[in-house]
C-alpha cells in the first residue's frame, strides 16, 4: 500500500523512518526523463534521511554507507514524499519527487547483518 506523506509531516516522518531503519541495507535509484533510470547505490547501510526547509528552499538528504563507502544524495525542491510499505516485495520504499519531475527511490532491502566474533577454547580435563 502507498502512503502520501503531507509536507507538514515530512520532517517527523523522515526522522522516525531513519530511526527505525538505521543500518538497513538500501538501494537508491533515480528516475528522470533526461537520464532514464540510474542506480546510485546498492547495498549501503542507511544512516538517515533528513528534511530541511530554510528561507523557502526545501531539501531532503539521504545519507548512506560508512567509512570510505558512503554517499549523500540531495533532493532539491521536493514536491512529494510517498512511502510504499512492505507489501512491495522490499522492506519498504520511499519515493521522493522533485519539482522537475525527477524521482528518487530509496528501497530498503533488509537489516544489515551483525557479525559477532568468537574465540575457540580448548577444554582440558584436570585429573
Amino acid at each position: 500500500m502507498t502512503f502520501d506523506i503531507p509536507k507538514e509531516r515530512w520532517a517527523e516522518f523522515l526522522n522516525d523512518f531513519s530511526r527505525r531503519r538505521y543500518g538497513w541495507e538500501t538501494k537508491v535509484e533515480i528516475i528522470s526523463d533526461s537520464i532514464g533510470d540510474q542506480i546510485l547505490s546498492n547495498g549501503l547501510a542507511l544512516k538517515g534521511v533528513t528534511f530541511e526547509n530554510r528561507a523557502g528552499r526545501s531539501e531532503i538528504e539521504i545519507l548512506i554507507g560508512t567509512g570510505d563507502a558512503h554517499q549523500t544524495h540531495t533532493i532539491h525542491e521536493p514536491v512529494a514524499v510517498c512511502y510504499l510499505d512492505e507489501e512491495s516485495g522490499f522492506r519498504g520504499m520511499l519515493e521522493i519527487e522533485e519539482a522537475n519531475g525527477t524521482k528518487t527511490l530509496l528501497s530498503l532491502v533488509d537489516p544489515m547483518p551483525v557479525y559477532v566474533g568468537y574465540t575457540a577454547f580448548k577444554i582440558v580435563a584436570a585429573s
